[in-house]
């Protein structure tokens, strides 16, 4: 609102004295006119905003909806086509990124252009998660910045991932546009496990691994087709008979917990477990999920020779 109020007055350099009080619906007897000095404060904004009708604007309601989606991903309660609202979004974006200063009233709202400019610094935030949810969505790649913004992290936090050796470091897919990108389904799989991250879960069927990276790949496999059967780890052990100490080795797999235990996890275990969830890719769930976490212990091992 204080944005478009902001818009709202700067109109009346272009048109008339009195653009601003008609775009706020206000009373234009009690509009001050012309380019009136505000001494570097926003007193006079506030109260035309406040005695405004921006709350229902257009801008306003798309705003809000966009930012629900940024948050939750869910574009059902959209009261608008996502496509649509994506793209007046982009548009935005686009103008408004590029940082312009143009304070047109004297001393006037210093917001809305420099380095440093709260509104529209949360304006854009907002429409870049939701751009970085939309290309989620698409299948599009993500850069780092955007992972970041959608994990809830510092941007340290996914360059570590990137660069990190460990068992859940996170799968580039090369450059563009002179930045490092993640594809979409890998960039998802690492979200997941992100308490920032605030999903929601989009499988409808497992993931096609022809072969795991990492370990976190294999646990990521696992976690979805646990939850396609919408079972919690106590209920698929009961009904798979498994002992305490086969279900402890399953759940430190699924919390990346690594150690010898994760050995008693055999390719006859894998077999057992994959065709309970009736996997269509069983061969690679069985063959490649034993050599990821073979390798994964072998590594273990041999760090504790040297600890």
């Amino acid at each position: 609102m204080e944005f478009l109020g902001i818009l709202a007055m700067w109109t009346d350099c272009f048109f008339d004295e009195k653009a601003g009080a008609r775009l706020l619906k206000i009373d234009e007897e009690s509009y001050e006119v012309g380019d009136i000095d505000y001494n570097g404060s926003t007193e006079a904004l506030e109260s035309y905003i406040e005695k405004s009708d921006l709350e229902n604007s257009v801008f306003v309601e798309k705003i809000e909806q966009i930012f629900e989606f940024a948050q939750t991903g869910i574009e059902d309660n959209l009261g608008w086509n996502l496509l649509d609202l994506m793209t007046e979004f982009g548009s935005f974006r686009q103008m408004f990124c590029s940082r312009p200063i143009v304070s047109f009233k004297d001393n006037g709202v210093s917001m809305l252009g420099g380095d440093d400019d709260p509104i529209l610094d949360t304006l854009l935030t907002v429409t870049e998660a939701a751009y970085a949810r939309w290309k989620i969505l698409e299948g599009d790649t993500l850069t780092l910045d955007e992972i970041a913004l959608l994990a809830g992290v510092g941007i340290k936090t996914v360059r570590n991932a990137v660069s990190s050796k460990g068992h859940d470091r996170l799968i580039t897919a090369g450059r563009q546009d002179d930045k490092t990108v993640v594809e979409a389904a890998e960039a998802y799989r690492w979200l997941l496990t992100k308490k920032g991250f605030t999903g929601p879960f989009l499988y409808h069927e497992e993931p096609p691994y022809n072969t795991y990276e990492t370990l976190g790949q294999f646990r990521h496999h696992c976690y979805v087709l646990r939850m396609l059967a919408k079972l919690e780890i106590a209920d698929l052990a009961k009904q798979l008979g498994w002992n305490e100490s086969l279900t402890q080795a399953y759940t430190d797999l699924e919390n990346l917990d690594v150690s010898e235990k994760l050995s008693i996890l055999s390719p006859n275990t894998l077999l057992e477990l994959g065709k309970f969830y009736k996997s269509e890719n069983l061969n690679t769930f069985v063959i490649e999920g034993s050599r990821i976490l073979a390798s994964a212990v072998a590594e273990y091992q041999a760090k504790q020779l040297f600890n």
